[in-house]
Order: C-alpha cells, then sequence, then structure tokens
C-alpha cells in the first residue's frame, strides 16, 4: 500500500532511523470497529508514535461500512 501525503512528509523531514521507529509503532496501534474489523494506525494512512492510552474514532468501517466510534489501542501482542 502506498504511503499517505502525511507519512511521505514525515519520510522527508526526519532522519530514516526516526521514521522506521514511526512505522514500526504506529503498526502496532489498532483501530477496532464493533463489527471485529482491525486495521493498523499505519495501513489507515496515520502516524501515531509514542502515544499513550486508548481513544475513540469516528470513522466508517471498510468492511460493515457502518460510521461508529472505533477504538483505538495498542497491540498487546505487540509490547
Amino acid at each position: 500500500m502506498a504511503m499517505s501525503s502525511m507519512q511521505r512528509f514525515f519520510a522527508a523531514v526526519v532522519p530514516q532511523r526516526w521514521f522506521a521507529a514511526m512505522e514500526a509503532d504506529s503498526r502496532l496501534w489498532m483501530v477496532r470497529c464493533s463489527c471485529g474489523c482491525a486495521t493498523s494506525v499505519w495501513d489507515m494512512g496515520g502516524i501515531r508514535y509514542k502515544a499513550v492510552g486508548q481513544s475513540r474514532w469516528f470513522l466508517r468501517c471498510p468492511q460493515c461500512e457502518q460510521r461508529s466510534w472505533h477504538t483505538v489501542s495498542r497491540d498487546q501482542k505487540g509490547g
């Protein structure tokens, strides 16, 4: 999948080592719908780096296509 414009911007302005860490951390953060669909923040085109806690985003789910509140939390198996 191609990088979003925000991801390309950060790839251009931060050192490669930092950008690799941003990508790795963002892939651990999952956006989950109540239907069971889960997608990483990175795959959605975002960056979530050195974040803590759990938040909620109002999005349209790519699986059930309903607009609803999705939970955003760090994947436990990733660390």
